[in-house]
């Protein structure tokens, strides 16, 4: 067990996987650029003597983006062309750094599991300094890519109820990892704080200008008394060659009482996002008296509302052929919970 150590946040370019892009050695092509890219930068962080580095972490979808905003195709077809197996050979440059290096590194990417044939998974993934994947953690709220809980009673039988939110016990304490936007759903961070989890690793592709994100961050971490870093990209490549910089910038690290203490504001390549991870000085707090330790706090029994299922499982048992399935099904939820006289509706109409 490490007390402490250094962690590192690497925020990267992405060249996007695009709509034009019509096979799979394409885009396979555009993988290994950007994994490239990432190794270089990687690289560079630990050996610039600014820290004993032992967990490098990288940004949500580092290796292709997202296929939002297609237009003339199904985002179903993203599953030929820039989805990947973890583990699987176009990954092998992460596992040999961390080999080579004797780190553990967190990634995120596009996931085709054999095992769930035409689905694709947004993954977030743990490999250790043996290069060998010891955490997957398949998003479960998604705007895009298939979830566990779309057929969740087959997901269950075959990888037991563990699978839905994995931490891995590790010389640097106990890992989890959840991307991007569920860090505005608590009960994620929350399920992992319950299993044990100490860091907690969000690989993200968000608008750090937007409050409410950095927000979230620190009261996820606050609330659940654990470590948090979550890399933000350092944006990506427009179709013209320019930084398009929506979604950049801002990686942060935040400790156990949600004080932010290292961060990366601007867009762009960077590797100054780096900091202290002290597992013990977490685990004398977590076993105070301190009003400030807030899980033994916990009154369960009182969230009745847990009860009531709000999106309903097994909505999918069939693979997603476009992301549009998934909003109308959210509109679906959304007009039930007015029926019920949850959300009163508003006076005027989107349209209006």
């Amino acid at each position: 067990m490490k007390p402490r150590y250094y962690a590192l946040a690497c925020q990267t370019i992405v060249h996007p996987i695009r709509e034009d892009v019509r096979t799979r050695e394409e885009g396979l092509e555009i993988v290994k650029a950007n994994m490239d890219a990432a190794i270089t930068l990687m690289e560079r962080g630990v050996g610039n003597h600014l820290g004993n580095i032992k967990l490098v972490c990288l940004p949500e979808m580092f290796l292709t983006l997202a296929p939002v905003g297609w237009r003339n195709r199904r985002s179903s077809e993203f599953y030929d062309i820039g989805c990947l197996e973890v583990p699987g050979p176009e990954l092998e440059p992460l596992f040999e750094f961390a080999r080579n290096y004797k780190v553990h590194v967190a990634a995120n990417c596009y996931e085709r599991d054999p095992k769930w044939p035409g689905r694709f998974f947004n993954c977030s993934f743990l490999v250790d300094p043996n290069g060998e994947v010891i955490l997957k953690y398949k998003r479960l709220h998604s705007s895009v890519s298939s979830s566990p809980h779309d057929f969740l009673d087959e997901f269950v039988e075959e990888c037991g109820w563990d699978a839905l939110f994995p931490v891995a016990d590790t010389e640097l304490g106990r890992i989890a990892m959840f991307p991007c936007m569920e860090i505005v759903k608590p009960e994620v961070a929350r399920m992992f704080a319950l299993k044990g989890a100490e860091v907690i690793i969000h690989p993200t592709n968000d608008s750090d200008d937007f409050p409410g994100w950095t927000a979230c961050k620190q009261a996820r971490a606050l609330e659940n008394n654990c470590y948090l870093i979550s890399t933000n990209c350092g944006g990506w490549v427009s179709p013209r060659g320019y930084l398009e910089s929506t979604n950049a910038g801002g990686s942060i690290m935040i400790d156990y009482m949600g004080n932010i203490f290292q961060q990366q504001a601007h867009a762009g390549e960077s590797m100054k996002c780096r900091g202290l991870i002290d597992i013990e000085q977490l685990r004398a707090h977590r076993h105070s008296r301190n009003t400030l330790n807030y899980l033994p706090q916990l009154r369960t029994e009182l969230y009745t509302g847990y009860q009531k299922t709000i999106t309903p499982p097994n909505q999918f048992p069939t693979a997603l052929k476009d992301d549009s399935q998934l909003r109308n099904l959210y509109a679906e939820t959304m007009q039930r919970m007015t029926d019920e006289g949850i959300y009163p509706p508003p006076i005027l109409s989107d349209d209006e």
